[in-house]
């Protein structure tokens, strides 16, 4: 659906059917429906074929808003100060008399929640008297999309309506930090840093870089072994001089690298090189990712050969994240 007051009436009018509908967040597009509703949160499960242990992340308005449902301390009044509206989900503890869907939290007193910066979803929050529980507009465990086009894509004819706000300006899910026990603790990184929330809080965050098998309990999504995949298997080198010495040249393969100043080295190659960026620019690679996982898979080649960044800090975590669950061999 274009953008336009019409439009976001007739996602309102949906929503409060209890219907899904794909909606744009700077980070990447979510499948969204009613926190409130059992029956809205039972079709995002089954739409994205979703296990049912993994939790869904909330998307609120504003913190006056969220005070309907979850308790919060003076380390979430700090960090939503500074970076909310933004790309950061913070995990806090659920109120006894909250209407979020039991669903939602596979009946736990937490709750996953944050505030989208992006001015469409922003608009329909606004007009909405619920807030929009939206996991990542995919079908479980693929590569998440960053634009409407992607979406599309992924669900075919079963794809519900999808509110088009253009690319994705991160591009990356974000940061995951749990703010209901002792010690803050990052469960998921993105585009905010562990240093940059240490920062704010003032004491040691920790970063247990945790993953989940299918079937466990969790607080957060994105923690499942294997995720953000393709359905060509990817095979990862710890860095592009391993990649150079152990990636196969023929035609069957592609090679994605990260910057477009490496393609010289792979002159000598059969194999199909792809880039995630101009520059190597940590930020450009995150904006890129998965619209050049989505691209290297409608190639249909035997694997996909990716390193790792080799840069450190800010958001190459995330990046390195999403590519090690993304690998399959």
């Amino acid at each position: 659906m274009k953008i336009n007051l019409a439009n976001i009436k007739k996602a309102k009018k949906l929503l409060n059917k209890s219907e899904c509908i794909a909606i744009p967040t700077e980070t990447v597009y979510g499948l969204a429906g009613n926190a409130y509703s059992d029956k809205a949160c039972k079709k995002i499960y089954k739409i994205k074929k979703r296990p049912k242990n993994n939790p869904l992340i909330v998307h609120y308005l504003n913190s006056q808003i969220l005070k309907r449902d979850c308790s919060f301390n003076n380390d979430f009044l700090k960090l939503y100060k500074l970076f909310c509206p933004g790309p950061i989900t913070f995990i806090l503890d659920l109120k006894k008399n909250s209407k979020i869907s039991k669903i939602i939290t596979n009946n736990k007193n937490t709750l996953a929640v944050r505030f989208p910066k992006h001015p469409v979803t922003r608009n329909l929050l606004k007009i909405l008297d619920f807030p929009l529980a939206a996991p990542s507009a995919n079908p479980y465990s693929k590569v998440s999309p960053t634009s409407a086009e992607e979406v599309i894509t992924a669900f075919g004819n079963t794809c519900p309506p999808v509110l088009d706000g253009g690319k994705s300006e991160i591009g990356l899910e974000s940061t995951v930090l749990d703010l209901s026990c002792q010690t803050p603790t990052i469960l998921r990184p993105g585009p905010i840093s562990k240093t940059e929330v240490e920062k704010v809080v003032g004491r040691e965050v920790l970063n247990p870089n945790e993953t989940v098998e299918t079937g466990s309990p969790s607080k957060s999504p994105g923690l499942s072994v294997k995720h953000y995949a393709p359905e060509t298997p990817i095979r990862l080198y710890p860095s592009l001089k391993e990649l150079l010495s152990l990636a196969p040249s023929s035609s069957e393969n592609l090679i994605l690298i990260p910057s477009k100043k490496s393609l010289p080295l792979f002159d000598s190659y059969s194999a199909e090189v792809m880039y995630f960026s101009e520059t190597g620019d940590p930020l450009e690679i995150g904006r890129n990712l998965y619209t050049s996982l989505h691209k290297g898979d409608l190639l249909k080649k035997k694997t996909i050969h990716i390193p790792l960044i080799e840069k450190t800090g800010g958001i190459v975590e995330a990046i390195n994240d999403r590519l090690r669950r993304a690998s399959t061999i």
